[in-house]
């Protein structure tokens, strides 16, 4: 009677030590993928709390962790959110700053990427933008649009072109036209007013 109990322990603990190495693949991974990522279940000490940024929330059909290029790229079915911005694309690839902390991590965001079929509602969903691929700088809070027709609405009005800059820090937007195509624009405007009247 004991044999086979004191098999099955056996063979359990064999089991048990030939998984042990995939569990830690798999744990350096997705603790590779996740500090990257700023987790709203993380404790933070007060000072942490005092220059931590609002959480982003993102889902994708999978993700892929560069620890060296410091990276992460969200891929399939795109959908990230932070506060009152939402972006869906293809995929969306995030760059973080050199570390911050004693192990070289950082969860400060450098750069964002987003391609394929990418819209960005944001202002408090009062602007919508929609192109091929967005490149966002987070130090100097400039958005670039460009392939596909990258288009903005503002309310009813739109403005389509080449290539969009906005350029949040400073409140204003570039639009330029290719060597095929002008810029083109629609405004709305209140009242009577009008161009020459």
């Amino acid at each position: 009677m004991l044999a086979p109990n004191l098999d099955r322990r056996e063979s359990k603990k064999d089991f048990l030590h030939m998984r042990w190495p995939l569990l830690i693949v798999f744990l350096f991974f997705a603790g590779g993928a996740m500090s990257a990522v700023a987790s709203e279940a993380e404790v933070l000490d007060a000072e942490d709390q005092k220059n931590a940024g609002p959480p982003i929330h993102i889902t994708s059909d999978r993700v892929e962790s560069d620890q060296k290029m410091r990276c992460v790229e969200f891929i399939g079915g795109v959908k990230a959110t932070q506060e009152d911005v939402v972006v869906t694309a293809d995929r969306i690839k995030i760059f973080y700053k050199p570390g911050g902390d004693t192990a070289g991590k950082s969860t400060a965001v450098e750069r964002m990427i987003a391609r394929g079929n990418v819209k960005i509602v944001f202002d408090n969903e009062t602007k919508t933008a929609v192109a091929e691929k967005a490149d966002y700088t987070a130090d100097t809070k400039v958005l670039v649009l460009s392939g596909g027709d990258p288009t903005v609405w503002s309310g009813k009005n739109i403005i389509k072109g080449e290539k969009i800059t906005l350029f949040q820090a400073e409140d204003r937007t570039l639009v330029e036209g290719s060597e095929k195509e002008q810029v083109e624009a629609t405004f709305y405007t209140e009242g009577e007013g009008g161009l020459i009247k």
